[in-house]
């Protein structure tokens, strides 16, 4: 999607021709136009998530309070205490960017709050927050913060984080990420972090097997955030390293630690940070890997019980007879028929085989209810209500019956969107669509379709900027 504020230049500089405005009087309205532009641009759209924006964002989900500067690509956590005051999770100077994520494609190394490489937004959605980072024709990282419906006995607030890397080059790369948070609680008295089988580290230390450890907490006694980095639908990391911050945050991949050293440097004192590092995958154009952990936290001198979750949700997919992946094979395989089926113009096939997936509650997904949505829309009631009732015993409410406490929806093709080609014929531009008031009227209602993070019309935007450019480009001509 083209920015806006570029085509509001070219209208201003194409217009400045054919009126008679004063040098002075065209760099305000630009300065203006710009300014308005990069408040309310859309950065990236991200599949069945919906549109990001380079604003910034507080708000609240459950117990966990988000602050999210879409603007510089940083981020800040913080629990909510019974007397619902924050505590801050992790360290708050510097506008949040001591926290942050490297992507290495290749060789090469992108700090992705880095505004001079990569292209940020943020949105919330009913279970928490959302970032996107996009290095343009390289790599885009979406980050996924949710709050996780636990088991009965857990008393911890659960936060789901995945990350999914998607290759937007041109060709096959081997793509890793790695997360520094810049942790505070165990800072406050000495501990700084304890595992399953250590407490209280006072120096620094890296661990390429996770299953002793398990996991990482921080805690001032009274807050406590845990790090789950092993079980369940974990991702493993390849390493993890704590550290002092400064050291962490050194532009190189892989950190070298020395057991001799504490969490102290030249430039701060009793500073330390975690460092989750994930192995590199080899990734085609247009190709995506996901990442997941998760966060337990608890305030109020309560202790977290993470582990606890964590045994449960194992316990729950053994009981359903469901692996950490949930029959992904079984899913891509049925889901690229009904999506061949689809495209090819077989719709009571397509839905058919859509059907017989809507029948697990483990396949049932964003990307799945869409693609059921869109055959629907295909086929005549008569035949959609026959192939319902053959289906009647499965129809499930999908809002009533997801995957049991945030089981990882599958690695899949993204389904078609119903996108028509959005063109104007500038032989149809009238005099009054090249009259300013018009067109900053219309530069409005892109801005304000833009911003409306919930109810995002996507063809009505595609519509409007294709008029935007054809108003110009007939401003051209003339």
């Amino acid at each position: 999607m083209k920015l806006v504020y570029s085509r509001i230049f070219a209208f201003l500089a194409c217009f400045a021709l054919l009126t008679p405005l004063s040098a002075e009087k065209l760099e305000g309205a630009q300065k203006k136009a710009v300014k308005k532009a990069q408040r309310m641009k859309v950065v990236e759209v991200v599949e069945d998530e919906g549109a990001f924006q380079a604003k910034n964002l507080t708000f609240s989900v459950g117990k966990i309070k988000y602050r999210l500067k879409g603007s510089l690509g940083s981020y800040q956590l913080f629990a909510l205490n019974e007397k619902n005051n924050p505590v801050s999770l992790f360290a708050s100077q510097d506008e949040f960017t001591s926290s942050f994520y490297d992507v290495r494609i290749g060789k090469k190394i992108y700090r992705l709050n880095d505004s001079a490489v990569t292209i940020t937004g943020a949105r919330k959605d009913e279970l928490g927050g959302q970032m996107v980072f996009t290095v343009p024709k390289k790599v885009r990282v979406f980050i996924k913060y949710e709050k996780v419906k636990g088991f009965k006995g857990v008393k911890s607030e659960i936060v789901k984080f995945t990350a999914t890397v998607l290759n937007r080059s041109t060709k096959t790369e081997t793509v890793a990420l790695k997360s520094v948070l810049d942790t505070v609680l165990g800072e406050k008295n000495g501990t700084h972090f304890s595992t399953a089988v250590e407490q209280g580290m006072k120096s620094e230390k890296s661990y390429r097997n996770l299953s002793e450890p398990k996991w990482f907490i921080s805690s001032d006694g009274s807050t406590s955030i845990q790090f789950l980095l092993n079980g369940a639908n974990v991702t493993e990391p390849e390493l993890v390293v704590v550290g002092n911050k400064d050291f962490l945050s050194l532009p190189v991949w892989t950190p070298q630690v020395n057991p001799e050293h504490n969490f102290d440097s030249v430039l701060s004192y009793n500073n330390s940070a975690i460092c989750i590092l994930w192995k590199g995958v080899e990734l085609k154009p247009e190709e995506s890997a996901s990442f997941v952990y998760y966060m337990a936290v608890n305030t109020d001198e309560k202790p977290v019980d993470g582990e606890k979750f964590i045994s449960l949700y194992e316990e729950s997919n053994k009981e359903l007879d469901v692996d950490a992946q949930y029959s992904v094979k079984e899913f891509e395989d049925l889901f690229n028929q009904a999506l061949e089926k689809y495209e090819a113009g077989l719709y009571p096939e397509a839905y058919e085989i859509a059907m017989k997936l809507w029948e697990k509650p483990e396949h049932r997904n964003e990307r799945l209810k869409e693609l059921k949505e869109l055959i629907e829309k295909k086929l005549n009631p008569t035949e959609l209500d026959l192939l319902n009732e053959a289906y009647a015993s499965s129809d499930y409410n999908y809002e009533d019956d997801m995957p049991p406490a945030g089981l990882p929806e599958p690695d899949v093709p993204d389904v078609p969107q119903e996108v028509p080609e959005a063109s104007f014929d500038i032989n149809s531009i009238s005099a009054d669509q090249l009259n300013p008031e018009y067109v900053r009227g219309l530069v409005d209602r892109i801005n304000s379709l833009e911003a409306d993070d919930e109810n995002i019309d996507r063809n009505e935007i595609l519509r409007l900027h294709a008029e935007l450019d054809a108003i110009l480009e007939k401003l051209r001509h003339q």
